[in-house]
């Protein structure tokens, strides 16, 4: 038992030794370089579609239904 410990223990010590570094994954870039620019950031309004609305009493749903269909031109949100 402590021969295959002792053999294991030396052969991630011989591995740990003989490792090189990473490649680099993205030699191009660097974010330090001043060459390189910053991308455009484009503005989008959070609340561009917001529509105030009040609570109301309760209507008759099916008409609402009706109002709201496809079938009716203009309707919908």
């Amino acid at each position: 038992m402590k021969i295959a410990s002792f053999a294991m223990l030396a052969s991630l010590f011989v591995a740990g030794c003989a490792a090189t570094t990473p490649p680099d994954i993205l030699p191009a870039f660097n974010p330090a370089d001043p060459v390189m620019g910053v991308r455009d950031a484009h503005y989008h309004p959070v609340i561009a579609d917001y529509r105030h609305r009040e609570p109301v009493d309760p209507q008759n749903w099916r008409r609402r239904n009706t109002e709201r269909s496809p079938a009716n031109p203009g309707a919908g949100s």
